[in-house]
């Protein structure tokens, strides 16, 4: 038996003995199927069943309590309810018991007022130094050590040992998972569902599953994150490919109405960019979470060069409408391929990528074709189209299925294969080899394109995050009231960040408004001294390119303030927008996208957790719709990029290294052609009062 070197989770997945706390022999008895489930997988340990009634659980004596036990389980399985949690984990933690599955519901998912029995749990928790799974949870499946904890059935038949495991805050969504890989004939190693994550969360697992040796890939269903920083820090520490189901995916709501930054990056984009960030491969649904557990048994895709091989040329063309749409080149075959195929005396329709192989009726000769395309130079991975009956060709499919998994490795090149059958074969075919079997072209090509993105992300590295998001709560609390600081405060801040603000003077009264305008020179903009005004101009809060005194003192008058801001016109430019805001679970994310009135209308951004340094940042630019015309589309002269970067890193500095600010607009930042920098001309920051 290979254990994971990592010993604080050990217990968990590779206890010697197992008490089992809520057992009873009568058939609904959810508690007994996890004595049965243990039995039924050969669990080599001890099994201790306790109910309040002695009885037989899958021939094992069902116990009263632990008095007779001279031994101390090195694990606790707590299925009782909800209000006998408590005394249940005192006598755990009398006996020495120090892990705990909590299985039992009836917690804080039921409703809010139950969080003191939660508090009550952590409390003995403490006492007795005990580590908690749970609570409302499925627990752990450890199929290498026959470690099989949940209460619903489960059949060593249908369950396959291989590299994926899995992390679920769900246990409906573990428990499909496993039921979907049986039908997909996925391996899969270690699975944990973690429930309400009251002591124990998701990076806890994580980080224990990413130093196990024999786990080749990990997926996580998630609802939100518990720290997002530290899980970006463990998904781009390692090299194995990090799969993440998120849902809950709704914006935030209440102040999207007050910053552009906070409608450009909700909830949902703020995550998405962190997981780019840190090399996690994000899907939408079931099927694509087992799709990647398939793609990621074969090589990692190295390349964006692929061989498409077919039986008809309706599949070709599916094949290369799916190579273009994920970002796909046609390898180029080199003529000896095509004089290999005639030596062997077989006819293909055409000498082309796609390959339409569908005059080769001898499926036997598919081997060697997959392997003429396989020792291609320029091929760095396959999709092999099949449709078959398996009246006639399955064994012969069946036979390619095996080869295919031999050569694959040799060669170190993934072979996405797509096979159609009748109902009849299709689990033969499907069971033939370890090897991956797609059902649609889109689906295989779709996965080949995680497997490249994943490489990629190796081949540039992803950067280390700090562990904690603890570090970047704002220090009076997310929940607690806010306040907009005054423009003047504003462009203070900013200064002392070492950001570009145009020149600019501060008024009280008419007479420093006056003041304010002869020293700066006219031309001028006046702007309210107000803080938290969102649209200035259609709330006659600003008031631009005033040439002269007249003209000054009829805005004055038309504003009905003196309290205001006058600030130097500028020459115009590009206008950008850089700012950010505080994310409950990944800390300051900072934006940057095109600026000025049609901001959220085009929507073009580029988001990332901060803070970013200068190659980061250059990315963010290079990911907007717009960076061609930044960069001197049409014969423009390009903007200053470099002073760009600059501001974006800054921001990103600024938004780190101060937790209170919970929302910043920068917005417009003037970009002057290259060389000659930029200017931050409007800005509000939203931070939490101390």
């Amino acid at each position: 038996m290979i254990m994971s070197e990592s010993p604080g989770m050990e217990k968990f997945f590779y206890p010697q003995s197992i008490a089992l706390f809520g057992v009873s022999d009568t058939p609904s008895n959810l508690a007994r199927v996890i004595v049965e489930n243990l039995a039924r997988f050969g669990f080599r340990g001890d099994v201790y069943p306790v109910g309040v009634k002695e009885g037989l659980a899958a021939g094992r004596r069902i116990l009263r309590d632990l008095d007779g036990v001279a031994a101390v389980p090195d694990l606790a399985v707590v299925l009782v309810p909800a209000k006998y949690v408590p005394e249940t984990l005192e006598i755990c933690g009398k006996k020495g018991i120090r892990n705990v599955i909590l299985e039992s519901g009836g917690f804080s998912e039921l409703s809010g007022d139950r969080r003191s029995l939660e508090g009550e749990v952590l409390s003995i928790a403490a006492r007795y130094s005990m580590k908690i799974i749970g609570p409302n949870c499925f627990g752990i499946v450890n199929l290498e050590a026959g470690v099989i904890l949940p209460f619903f059935i489960i059949d060593p038949e249908y369950m396959k040992k291989g590299p994926a495991s899995l992390i679920s805050q769900s246990g409906g969504v573990f428990y499909d998972t496993c039921m979907l890989c049986s039908v997909e004939n996925v391996g899969l190693r270690k699975l944990v569902s973690i429930g309400n994550k009251l002591m124990t969360d998701e990076n806890d697992i994580l980080e224990y599953v990413l130093q196990d040796r024999g786990t080749g890939v990990v997926g996580l269903y998630l609802e939100q994150f518990s720290d997002g920083r530290r899980f970006m820090g463990l998904a781009a520490s390692t090299d194995k490919p990090v799969v993440v189901l998120k849902a809950n995916r709704s914006p935030s709501s209440g102040e999207i109405a007050k910053f552009h930054t906070t409608a450009l990056a909700g909830d949902d984009e703020a995550a998405d960019a962190a997981m780019k960030q840190a090399g996690v491969i994000r899907v939408t649904n079931f099927q694509e979470m087992v799709d990647c557990f398939k793609i990621f048994s074969l090589p990692v895709l190295r390349g964006r060069r692929l061989a498409l091989i077919s039986r008809s040329g309706g599949h070709g063309v599916l094949c290369a409408d799916a190579a273009k749409r994920y970002g796909f080149e046609f390898a180029r075959f080199s003529e000896g391929l095509f004089e290999g195929i005639a030596q062997k005396k077989l006819n293909v329709i055409a000498a082309t990528n796609p390959l339409d192989i569908g005059d080769v009726y001898d499926l036997d000769e598919y081997a060697s074709i997959l392997e003429m395309a396989l020792k291609e130079e320029e091929v760095d991975g396959i999709v092999f189209v099949i449709t078959y009956s398996s009246e006639s060709d399955g064994d012969k499919v069946r036979n390619f299925l095996r080869y295919a998994a031999r050569i694959t490795p040799i060669h170190n090149k993934p072979v996405a294969l797509c096979v159609v059958t009748n109902r009849s074969e299709w689990f033969d075919v499907k069971e033939a080899a370890d090897f991956p079997v797609f059902i649609d072209v889109d689906q295989a090509v779709k996965a080949l394109a995680w497997s490249y993105e994943h490489h990629l992300a190796k081949v540039n590295g992803r950067r280390a995050f700090p562990q904690e998001t603890s570090r970047f709560r704002p220090a009076a609390g997310a929940d607690s009231a806010k306040m907009f600081l005054e423009s003047t405060e504003c462009f203070a801040l900013l200064s002392r960040w070492g950001l570009p603000v145009a020149d600019h003077g501060a008024a009280q009264d008419l007479n420093e408004a006056l003041a304010a305008a002869e020293r700066l020179g006219y031309p001028v903009a006046l702007k309210t001294g107000e803080g938290g005004l969102l649209h200035k101009s259609e709330a006659k809060g600003v008031f631009l390119d005033i040439r002269d005194r007249a003209e000054f003192l009829r805005a004055l008058d038309a504003m009905g303030t003196t309290r205001c801001l006058v600030q130097k016109m500028v020459p115009p430019g590009h206008e950008i927008i850089i700012g950010g805001r505080f994310d409950r679970e990944f800390g300051p994310v900072v934006v940057c996208g095109l600026g000025g009135i049609y901001v959220e209308i085009m929507a073009d951004r580029s988001i990332r957790v901060a803070p970013v340094d200068a190659e980061t940042a250059e990315t963010m630019i290079d990911e907007l719709k717009g960076a061609a015309i930044l960069k001197g589309a049409r014969g423009r002269s390009p903007a200053d990029i470099s002073a760009l970067k600059d501001v974006i890193v800054r921001v990103s500095n600024l938004l780190a290294e101060n937790p209170d600010i919970v929302n910043l607009d920068i917005n417009p930042v003037i970009v002057y052609d290259d060389g000659k920098g930029c200017v931050i001309v409007d800005a509000k920051v939203e931070i939490t009062e101390r």
